[in-house]
C-alpha cells in the first residue's frame, strides 16, 4: 500500500514537473496571439499607458482579428489551469531542503493563479464583451473608466506579483533544492529580468519563456531519474536523482 501511494505521489509531481514547463510556453503563445490580433507589441517591449485612441484603436483591431484574439484567450486559459500543478510540483520537490523559498515560492504561485484567472476575465473577456457591444464609443469610454478604477487596479496586483516573481522564487527553491544546476537558475533568472525591464514584445516573450524552460528542464529529468529508482531497486543504489 505503501509503495502505491509513493508511485501514485511521485507520478502526481512529474505531471506537475511537465505542467511547470508547459506553463511559460502556453503564456508566450498566448502573449504572441494577443498581440497580434491587437496588433501591439514592439520589439523592444510595450511599457506605455493607454489612452482612449489607442483603447478605441486596440478594440477595432481585436474585433477584425477576433479569431485569433479567442485563441490567445483559450491559450491564456491553458496556461493558467497547468499553473496549479506546477506550483503544487515546486512546493513538493522543494520544502524539505529550501523550505524558505518554497514558501515564497508558493505564495507568489498562488497569486500567479489566481491572477490569471482574474486577468482571463478582467482583460480577455471584459475586451471581447466590449468588441461586441453596439456602441463603440460607449464601450471605449467604459473600457477607460475601468482602468481607472482602484479596486481594479488592486484586484489585477496578484497576476503582476505571480507572473514577475514566481518563476525567480521558483527557480531559486528549485537551486538550492538541488533539482537545478547554476547555469539553470541564471537563465529562470536572466528570464525574468526581461519581462520585469522590457514588458511583453514579439520579442522578450519568447526569449524569456524558452529561457525558463530550458531553465526548469534539469527538474523533468531529475524526475525521470527518481522514477527510474524507484521503479528499479538495483538503481536505487548506483545513482541519485537530484541535479548537482
Amino acid at each position: 500500500m505503501t509503495s502505491t501511494r509513493s508511485t501514485h505521489s511521485t507520478g502526481w509531481t512529474t505531471v506537475g514537473v511537465v505542467c511547470l514547463l508547459l506553463a511559460p510556453l502556453l503564456s508566450m503563445a498566448a502573449d504572441l496571439a494577443r498581440m497580434q490580433a491587437e496588433q501591439s507589441g514592439a520589439l523592444a517591449g510595450i511599457v506605455s499607458e493607454t489612452g482612449s485612441d489607442q483603447l478605441a484603436a486596440m478594440l477595432a483591431a481585436i474585433d477584425a482579428n477576433l479569431g485569433l484574439y479567442q485563441v490567445a484567450s483559450w491559450l491564456a486559459l491553458a496556461a493558467a489551469v497547468v499553473a496549479i500543478p506546477a506550483v503544487g510540483a515546486v512546493r513538493r520537490l522543494t520544502v524539505a531542503r529550501s523550505p524558505r523559498w518554497s514558501a515564497a515560492a508558493f505564495f507568489t504561485g498562488i497569486c500567479l493563479v489566481i491572477g490569471e484567472f482574474v486577468h482571463l476575465m478582467g482583460y480577455y473577456a471584459w475586451n471581447q464583451m466590449l468588441v461586441a457591444s453596439p456602441d463603440r464609443q460607449a464601450a471605449v469610454e467604459l473600457g477607460m473608466q475601468t482602468e481607472q478604477n482602484v479596486f481594479g487596479l488592486v484586484v489585477f496586483a496578484p497576476y503582476l506579483i505571480g507572473v514577475l516573481l514566481f518563476w525567480p522564487f521558483a527557480g531559486v527553491a528549485l537551486w538550492r533544492s538541488r533539482l537545478i544546476p547554476v547555469w539553470s537558475l541564471g537563465l529562470v533568472l536572466a528570464g525574468a529580468v526581461v519581462m520585469i525591464v522590457a514588458g511583453s514584445s514579439f520579442i522578450t516573450s519568447p526569449v524569456s519563456a524558452i529561457a525558463t524552460v530550458v531553465g526548469l528542464a534539469p527538474v523533468l529529468v531529475a524526475r525521470s531519474r527518481s522514477a527510474r529508482t524507484s521503479a528499479d531497486p538495483a538503481v536505487a543504489n548506483a545513482s541519485t536523482p537530484v541535479v548537482t
